[in-house]
């Protein structure tokens, strides 16, 4: 722990702002996989209903059931599903409900996506700043060769901190783009498939 301390203060000022960089990924990536666990739950209902219907197919099951339903998806496809008028207004509206999910999904992840780019330049500065203090403070001292390797050596935390928290950062993104293009698929499909009970059920 100690030694953990040392080498932070040794990085220079750039270190509190990746520390922050740190905190921030693992908060947005907790919160992230809490709702990606919420929205796939609300598919799986979703889906639920919809299979239901499809057994029928009869469009009045499907309005019956998504009164009841309470979860967030829900209660946006529910006002669609009950003042449709055609099957071109419907495709149009339930396009707006993946554009809803689409946002919903990736709120927090452009800063995940900043902080990838952000890090390791703070901790390149961080070391620049650390370099040009070490040349600054040898002047004409006997150990130079010896102060500036020590000092490079220091300046070079900030550097590989930076590139871990931008390390992370990504791995996070990475794995979160992921949730949201297969979340999206899924979402797609069944939506497909209200279209298709409404065609089926109005002709």
């Amino acid at each position: 722990m100690e030694y953990a301390i040392h080498l932070f203060h040794t990085g220079g000022v750039v270190m509190y702002p990746l520390v922050v960089f740190m905190v921030v990924a693992w908060t947005i990536m907790v919160e992230r996989v809490r709702t990606y666990r919420k929205i796939g739950s609300e598919i799986e209902i979703l889906q639920a209903h919809i299979k239901k219907a499809q057994e029928s197919m009869s469009w009045t099951i499907l309005e019956a059931d998504l009164k009841d339903d309470t979860t967030e998806l829900g209660r946006v496809v529910e006002p669609i599903v009950q003042s449709v008028y055609n099957l071109e207004g419907l495709e149009n509206r339930l396009h707006d409900v993946v554009a809803y999910m689409d946002h919903r999904m990736k709120r927090g992840l452009n800063w995940l996506n900043m902080m990838v780019t952000m890090a390791p330049l703070l901790g390149l500065l961080g070391t620049v700043v650390g370099m040009i203090q070490s040349f600054a403070a040898v002047g004409g001292e006997i150990g130079a060769p010896t102060v500036i390797t020590g000092g490079v050596s220091e300046a070079l935390i900030a550097t590989a901190t930076g590139l871990t928290v931008a390390i992370v950062a990504l791995a996070f993104y990475s794995w979160c783009s992921d949730q949201v293009n297969t979340s999206i698929a899924k979402l797609e499909q069944q939506l497909g498939a209200i279209l298709d009970i409404y065609n089926r059920s109005h002709r």
